[in-house]
């Protein structure tokens, strides 16, 4: 298997974990994005603790303790992670285990915000990303601590640096922005960190809106889709029937409509129960499908064991072959339930288009297949459709 194979593959098990929120799996997912988050800080704050020339722009004491706090919340999401990765498989999860992972990730990212300078430091962008991977693995409720505790914590300090209490940037001897050109750490600290959070915040937010627009795209599909059979639903096939009108009474180029019923489907269901009328219903869909051309046609089921197909460019001769292609499929299909076999047929009722008229070219076939069930069933019945302006006349005509 390829990486390009392999990265599809995660990508589609990540998407389908995000939608399906399992407690387990969301916490792993986000104990393993902040890990390496933590990491960065603890690294970076750890080079300067081993070097005096990076270690003069911090505070010794409140560096020592952040770096014992980044410690800790990083052992407890490997912790996490082991825990979720050994019931990776089940649903079981203690109720606080999503609490307990994204509580302190949060408020330790939004410490490291306050400590380093809320408001002129890229720690916020890694918040914001923090925040963004929360609410897209749990719900609101799992969250919302985390959210008052970090509002807390802004609030209280901006209110203590007014007041003189607590200098701004408390980690720091000097903050990081102050007026001239950015000191030497300060370059490498910046850049390392803006880079890696808007990296992982750029991955993130593609990755939910790809995410969310595969889901748009699966929910007009079963919007247009007929969820038994696969082909177009009866919405879908009225609206492609009057896009279809209107190009024809521009171009005058011939469509058809077939009708198609399965005989006796009722005695289907009573002898051999509804799975086997579905299984019946299912086949004729394949039928239909393999008979007409793909993203010309349009065959949909239109109600209960009724089908109609779309068949544009296509003249009454040529409609009542595809017609007959669809009937032998259907009649040639064996079909065992409870170790007994039987088969099925259908009756079909065609008409050709005439002025743009589509609806009542839809009638004609209708009343044609009805006709058809009339004569004896498993036959065809073809007509071409009663112009408007035709009917009109007859009407006027009667009325004289």
């Amino acid at each position: 298997m390829s990486w390009a194979e392999k990265l599809s593959r995660l990508t589609a098990w990540l998407a389908e974990q995000l939608l399906a929120r399992r407690p387990v799996i969301s916490c792993l997912l986000f104990a393993a994005a902040g890990i390496p988050m933590l990491l960065l800080f603890l690294g970076l704050q750890g080079f300067a603790q081993a070097h005096a020339a990076a270690g003069a722009f911090y505070q010794p004491a409140a560096l020592m303790a952040m770096q014992a706090l980044l410690a800790a919340v990083v052992a407890g999401l490997a912790g996490v992670s082991l825990y979720c990765w050994q019931r990776r498989k089940t649903e079981s999860a203690c109720h606080w285990l999503p609490m307990l992972t994204v509580t302190p990730t949060v408020i330790t990212l939004i410490g490291l915000a306050i400590a380093y300078g809320l408001k002129d430091t890229p720690v916020s962008v890694a918040v914001l990303t923090a925040i963004l991977l929360a609410r897209a693995l749990f719900d609101f409720k799992t969250l919302k601590p985390s959210l008052a505790i970090g509002a807390a914590m802004v609030l209280v300090n901006e209110v203590l640096v007014i007041q003189g209490v607590v200098p701004y940037a408390p980690l720091l001897t000097a903050p990081v922005f102050s007026g001239g050109e950015l000191a030497w750490w300060w370059q490498i600290w910046c850049r390392a960190v803006l880079d890696f959070s808007l990296l992982s915040f750029s991955a993130m937010a593609f990755f939910l809106f790809s995410t969310l627009g595969q889901r748009r795209r699966e929910l007009e599909s079963l919007v247009r889709t007929d969820m038994l059979t696969g082909l177009a639903n009866r919405r879908t096939f009225m609206a492609q029937l009057e896009i279809e009108s209107h190009r024809h009474a521009r171009s005058k180029r011939p469509f058809c409509l077939v009708m198609c019923d399965v005989d006796h489907f009722k005695k289907i269901n009573d002898t051999w129960g509804h799975p086997a009328g579905d299984a019946v219903l299912v086949e004729l869909g394949r039928i239909l499908k393999n008979t007409t051309r793909e993203q010309i046609d349009t065959a949909a089921r239109i109600g209960g064991e009724e089908f109609a197909v779309l068949l544009p460019e296509t003249g009454l001769e040529q409609a009542e072959r595809v017609a007959q292609l669809m009937s032998s499929g259907v009649r040639s299909q064996i079909f065992v339930f409870d170790g007994q076999q039987f088969s099925v047929t259908q009756s079909v009722g065609i008409a050709q288009a005439c002025d743009g008229d589509g609806d009542g070219a839809m009638r004609v076939a209708d009343d044609n297949l009805y006709i058809a069930k009339r004569q004896g069933r498993d036959r065809i019945v073809a007509s071409v459709a009663t112009s408007p302006a035709a009917v009109d006349s007859q009407v006027a005509c009667s009325l004289k």
